[in-house]
């Protein structure tokens, strides 16, 4: 599995540093399904709104690589194990 974006990856702890931000972004993660995340209409409509909802413009190339990543690394969103997982991806622990 590729590495996460380390530029996106910083952009997004920064905003998801913000309580009303990480709400938001909250809310979209719980709504995705694994199956949904596995076709890029799911995965480009993941990383758009996760932009969209942080106040981020991505660039076309960052965009592809989120979205690639998302359909190959298999998480789960439904999955307690997989949460955790992110959720130490995100916040380095």
């Amino acid at each position: 599995m590729r590495r996460v974006d380390p530029y996106l990856m910083s952009v997004f702890r920064s905003r998801i540093a913000d309580p009303a931000c990480a709400c938001r972004v909250y809310k979209v993660l719980r709504s995705c399904s694994f199956h949904e995340l596995r076709t890029p209409a799911g995965a480009y409509g993941l990383v758009d709104r996760l932009a969209h909802c942080c106040g981020v413009q991505i660039t076309p190339e960052t965009r592809d690589y989120a979205a690639n990543w998302l359909m190959t690394c298999g998480v789960d969103p439904a999955n307690p194990g997989h949460r955790r997982s992110m959720y130490s991806l995100v916040y380095g622990r």
